[in-house]
């Protein structure tokens, strides 16, 4: 006895692409041909980028991370002060008060690794806080303290209820 095959019961070749019936995707058997023409894309490893380019993208987070670098016959511990976003160096200030500058490369090699009992958390707001301070630092430096004119009224508003004297006080 013969079991009926449906139309849509086929057995797909193996270089071929067909619908799945009742599902919303298609199968394509075998890896289609790369065009050896001048507008494909290039093909790239991420991970090789990263390591040609040097830049890891968490640069500020590394900010206040302890390094440890032998110089000479001795190990010394030092801090990330700052990261160059435009260069990509890292400012690593030593305890004997000495500092140098760092690529990613020469970071890698004397980074201690993290404290892991510093919650995610916490270390995102010290990140951003740091980050809100130097916001803060750039501003006073330039000195584009200006502020918008209807933030500038209302000051001048407080600043006149303030030496409203009440007919029940005396004025100094």
């Amino acid at each position: 006895m013969e079991i009926p095959r449906k139309e849509h019961d086929f057995e797909p070749s193996f270089s071929s692409v067909y619908e799945l019936p009742g599902e919303p995707a298609i199968v394509i058997n075998g890896v289609p041909d790369i065009p050896a023409c001048d507008n494909a894309l290039a093909l790239c490893n991420s991970l090789d980028d990263e390591k040609l380019h040097g830049s890891t993208g968490f640069g500020e987070w590394l900010e206040g991370r302890v390094v440890n670098k032998l110089f000479g016959d001795r190990y010394y511990y030092g801090v990330i002060i700052e990261f160059d976003k435009v260069t990509g160096w890292y400012r690593v200030e030593y305890e004997d008060g000495d500092f140098e500058d760092l690529d990613w490369h020469g970071l890698e090699q004397v980074l201690l690794p993290m404290d892991i009992t510093i919650p995610l958390k916490a270390l995102a707001l010290k990140t951003l806080k740091r980050s809100r301070k130097a916001q803060k630092n750039r501003k006073n430096k330039t000195g584009n303290r200006r502020g918008d004119p209807k933030e500038m009224e209302g000051r001048r508003k407080k600043s006149v209820e303030s030496k409203v004297v009440l007919p029940t006080e005396h004025a100094a």
